[in-house]
């Protein structure tokens, strides 16, 4: 009878643990991000980081601001091979040269194209990032805008607002877009990783670099009183990834996944919508440090972007492809 007894209980507690819905282990993620400490971008990721713990799906979070573990180039790859499993930070094209279609200039014309373009998941142009990224090995969460970029330098350049030898070299970051674009415009330029451009533009190496919205100019290098002239060229955007290891990615639960995913989303969109209302008040603070602002007419604009598009669109199937470029162009 005991023996009976014991096997029927023994057999009620397996039947009431296959009832309990299985729940992924603990998991501790390593978050890398680029920005500089004082930017405000890395307040949100704070708070996104909050919101992940917080929902008490067994999620606990690391985080290394300020390129401690690496440059967005350097952390792509770390990301594919786990070195590291979520990254906050730009993606480049010496990763993959389809990834260039981020930098076709005057793709994106103000605030409201980026909130349309770029901040709609369903939109070609996260599309794109998102199958590029999973060839890689990486899962794309949200895509962060902050802006248009121009150009730090430390004197100005010969022609500021049109095109010709500007006796100025500025770094490119690894695009071939965004280097013939500033090449037409009539800069020498060098291609750099982000984590280098400060110290060369600081020891004088080169004169300035094509990077920066005016926040970044300001927490890169005004903060620490290096450069002077800010140049409002408006042509590419400022773009960062939130993505993962994808093996990592797949070893969540669903929940887990969902909670991320959400809190992702939810902070790219908080990233894009505060730096863009922040742009006026940062253009101020370059001014405060006796910046040189250069900005352009609607028709200096108009006129640089002509011969941008005559000269450098034509090449952009051949960087990119031209089934990429199609699905840009609807």
């Amino acid at each position: 009878m005991f023996r009976k007894i014991r096997k029927t209980l023994v057999s009620a507690t397996v039947l009431a643990t296959l009832a309990v819905p299985a729940v992924a282990a603990d998991v501790t993620l390593k978050l890398a991000g680029t920005l500089p400490e004082a930017h405000a971008s890395n307040r949100v990721l704070e708070d996104m980081i909050a919101e992940i713990e917080g929902a008490n799906v067994g999620i606990d979070i690391k985080f290394f601001p300020a390129g401690q573990l690496g440059s967005g180039e350097e952390l792509l790859d770390d990301a594919k091979f786990g070195n590291v499993d979520m990254v906050h930070a730009s993606v480049y094209a010496v990763a993959d040269p389809r990834i260039d279609f981020q930098s076709l200039p005057f793709l994106v014309g103000g605030a409201d194209d980026i909130r349309k373009i770029t901040q709609n998941p369903n939109a070609e142009y996260n599309k794109l990032y998102t199958e590029i990224l999973e060839q890689h090995g990486i899962k794309h969460l949200s895509t962060v805008v902050e802006g248009l970029i121009g150009a730090v330098a430390t004197k100005m350049p010969a022609n500021p607002r049109g095109i010709g030898n500007q006796k100025t070299t500025l770094r490119v970051w690894s695009s071939q877009l965004a280097k013939s674009t500033m090449d037409l415009l009539g800069y020498q330029t060098t291609t750099m990783n982000w984590a280098e451009v400060f110290p060369a533009v600081q020891a004088g190496t080169i004169d300035g670099a094509i990077c920066c919205t005016p926040e970044l100019a300001y927490t890169a290098f005004a903060a620490s009183d290096v450069g002077s002239v800010y140049l409002d060229y408006a042509a590419f955007t400022e773009n960062q990834l939130i993505y993962m290891n994808g093996g990592k990615w797949a070893k969540l639960s669903e929940k887990q996944k969902e909670v991320i995913q959400t809190a992702a989303s939810k902070a790219a969109r908080r990233m894009s919508d505060e730096a863009l209302e922040r742009t006026d008040v940062i253009m101020g603070k370059l001014k405060e440090k006796g910046w040189e602002i250069v900005t352009f007419t609607p028709e200096e604009r108009a006129a640089i972007k002509a011969v941008v598009k005559e000269k450098i669109w034509p090449s952009v199937a051949d960087v990119i492809g031209q089934d990429f470029l199609d699905r840009l162009s609807k």
